[in-house]
Order: C-alpha cells, then structure tokens, then sequence
C-alpha cells in the first residue's frame, strides 16, 4: 500500500469511528428520554437535538468534502464510495434517532407504554445503544465482528418478540400504544442494522486496501 493509499484509509478509519460515536450519544440521549419527567423531559429534547446537530454536521461534511474534491475523476474513489456509504448510513440514524425523541416528546401527556411493550422497547434501546457502541470499537479498535454479529441477531429476535405482542394483543392494547411501541421497535433495530452496515463496510474498506 502506498504512503498515499494509507492515509486515506486512516484518515477513513477515524473519520468514521467519530461518526458512530456521535450516533453512539444520539442514540443514548434518546434512549433516556422516556424517562424523563416534564422539565427533564425538556432539558433531554435539548441535549438530543445537540447531538443530532453535531451528527448531521459531520455527514454534511462527508458530501462537502467530496464536492470540493472538484470533478468526480479528480476524486479519490475509494474515499468517495465510503463517504457515501457512510453519510447514507449515519444520516439514516440521525433521522431515525430524531423519530425516537418525536415519540417521546409527544407521548409527555399520555404517560408511559404498558409494561408488556415498555420494557420490551427499553431493551431494544439498551440493546441497540450498546450494538452503536460497539460498532465504533470495530471500526476504531479493531474489536471482533462476532461480538457485534450476535448483538444484531439478539436485536433481531427482540423485536420479533416485541411484534409477537402487538399481534396477539388484541383489545388490551391501545392502538395509540401498539403503534408508538411498533414505531421505536423498528427505528431501533435499523439504527442497529445501519451502524453494522457502516462497521462492515470499513472492514471491506481494509480487506480491499490496495497492496494487500
């Protein structure tokens, strides 16, 4: 590999485990959120949007820097197939995320989830949190992707559980309820699924390093 060729792929490397550590405090402010009572509640819609606005900003600044690369033949390729691919991904969770903190904020005068969905959707946000978190130690840490792996399989049978429910509930469900706890189900696990997509695609990114 080139002097060249390795710059790129560090400077890929660090950009994108920044990324996901952003996603990583997204997702934990959002997580909290159910939690927080009136001007808590306020106070963590506040530190959400932060977060989001330092994610965005960076996935922003993904498509500037290929654009002011010039003409796309003046590009490096595999800087600008990565950027997509990772500005794609990482603004995906950033709108999820934002979907996440809406629910809460507009479920303040409702009150929380009966327990049969609450915690199911609390530990799809734990789970998905941590499956954030660890992705960036991929991407950053070079951490085994088998533990990441099975944390996606164990978020995929967790909201199988979660629809299980919500389909056999019948009339002891609010509809209202069913579909807040459907809603946060999903955009847990697509964070999840989008933040390992980002982690597998770096480990391409390095398997395919020219000179390897």
């Amino acid at each position: 590999m080139s002097g060249r060729d390795l710059e790129h792929t560090e400077r890929a490397l660090r950009r994108v485990a920044h990324i996901l550590r952003l996603a990583h405090t997204a997702v934990s402010r959002a997580t909290a959120l159910p939690t927080m009572p009136g001007a808590g509640l306020e106070r963590g819609m506040v530190a959400l949007s932060g977060a989001l606005g330092e994610l965005r900003h960076e996935t922003d600044d993904l498509a500037a820097a290929d654009a002011s690369a010039g003409t796309i033949e003046d590009a490096d390729l595999r800087s600008v197939v990565t950027d997509m691919y990772v500005g794609q991904d990482a603004g995906r969770i950033g709108l999820l995320v934002r979907q996440i903190g809406d629910i809460a904020w507009a479920r303040r005068s409702r009150g929380p989830l009966p327990d049969a969905l609450r915690f199911r959707v609390r530990d799809l946000g734990d789970d998905c949190l941590a499956l954030v978190g660890r992705a960036a130690d991929v991407v950053e840490l070079s951490a085994p992707r088998t533990v990441m792996d099975r944390q996606a399989e164990g978020i995929d049978r967790r909201q199988q559980e979660l629809c299980r429910v919500l389909l056999s509930g019948g009339d002891s469900l609010a509809v209202r309820d069913a579909v807040d706890a459907a809603v946060l189900g999903r955009c847990y696990q697509e964070c999840a699924q989008r933040a390992v997509a980002v982690a597998r695609h770096v480990a391409l990114l390095q398997e395919t390093a020219p000179g390897r």
